[in-house]
Parts: structure tokens; sequence; C-alpha cells
């Protein structure tokens, strides 16, 4: 009979907390889910506000079948930049992140800054374009890690009004003394994320 790995007991121990916060959060609070997949790699993760004033709060898993795998919890201010007119939601924030790089035998935590980008197509509502990017230089890697660097494009589709499609392409890499950036995760990933 086949033992399940570390990895995967791993994987379903942090969903489990991911859907375990999304039942006790408060009543009140909006919260989404968002999964997406590739060939070889998958993320899911939980988000919900944290203030009425624009905090909003996420819980994250990455695993790649090949490379390695990171988890993170995250802070983010979110507002519309563009008041008055058509919405554009921007977030700043920092992502704190364990990252396990199986395929060199080498784990880090970081701390990675970033922003987010968000808004639909003039005109027509139900298609929007979005992203994000987060980058944690020397002073804010921890572990054997020297930087990290992750973003993130994509173009949505909302299937209904809480919910939508997405095909987005990410890249993640992640430096280590004495390697060479070490790429986790690189190409088209589809995905969904509804919000409740």
């Amino acid at each position: 009979m086949m033992r399940p790995t570390s990895g995967f007991i791993r994987t379903i121990g942090f969903l489990v907390l991911i859907f375990s916060l999304a039942a006790i959060r408060p009543v009140f609070a909006h919260g989404d889910l968002n999964l997406n997949v590739s060939e070889r790699a998958a993320r899911v993760s939980f988000g919900t506000d944290l203030t009425s004033s624009g905090l909003e709060g996420s819980l994250g898993y990455f695993i790649h079948t090949g490379r390695g795998s990171a988890a993170d919890a995250g802070l983010s201010l979110v507002a519309n930049a563009n008041p008055g007119g058509h919405p554009i939601r921007v977030g700043l924030g920092a992502r704190a992140l364990l990252v396990d790089a199986s395929i060199i035998h080498k784990s880090a935590a970081v701390l990675g800054l970033g922003a987010s980008v968000n808004t639909t197509w003039i005109g027509y509502n139900r298609l929007g374009v979005g992203g994000h990017v987060y980058y944690a230089p020397q002073v804010t890697s921890f572990g054997a890690a020297r930087s990290y660097l992750e973003y993130e494009a994509r173009v949505e589709y909302y299937l209904l009004r809480h919910g939508m499609v997405y095909l987005a392409y990410r890249h993640i890499g992640v430096s280590f003394a004495g390697v060479p950036t070490l790429t986790l995760d690189s190409g088209l990933n589809v995905g969904f994320r509804i919000s409740f």
C-alpha cells in the first residue's frame, strides 16, 4: 500500500486550515477563494476583509510537483485608486512566505513587499485584467535565501457577479546562497475566484 508523502500531507493540512478560516470568519466580512492550476503546479488562497477601511488578510499555498512549495500569509491595504472614475483597485502590502525548494533541498523564510492592481474593461464589466508583484531583497530574506520575486498577470472573465474565471501568467523565482536563481514556476495557469 502506497504511503502519502509529507508534501501531500502538508498540502491537505493547509487546505483544511484555509477552509476552517473561511468557515469561522466574521459573518459581516467579505471573503474570496482563489484556485488555479497548470500542468505541474497549483495554488489555493483565501482572502478576507479585516477592517472596513480596506485592510485585507490572506493565506495561500503554492505547490509544484517537481520543484517545491511555498506557504504565505499576507496583509494589504486595498482601495479604489480612481475615485469618481472607472474603478481601479490597487493594493499595497506585504507577504510572509515559507519556501521549500525541494528540488535542491533548501528552505527559507522571506518577507516580500508588493502591489496588486485589478480593473474591468470600460463599458464591459465582465472582462477584467489584473496582476501583482512581490519582491523580497536580501535584507528581508532569511535562512539560506538571498531574494524572492513573484509576479502574475491575469485576464479575467466574470461568469457570475461574484464568480470569475481567468487565464494568468505567473513567475516565481527564489535565490539561495551559492545557487543560481531557482525558478519554482513560470508559465500559464487557469483558475477561478469566488467571492462571498
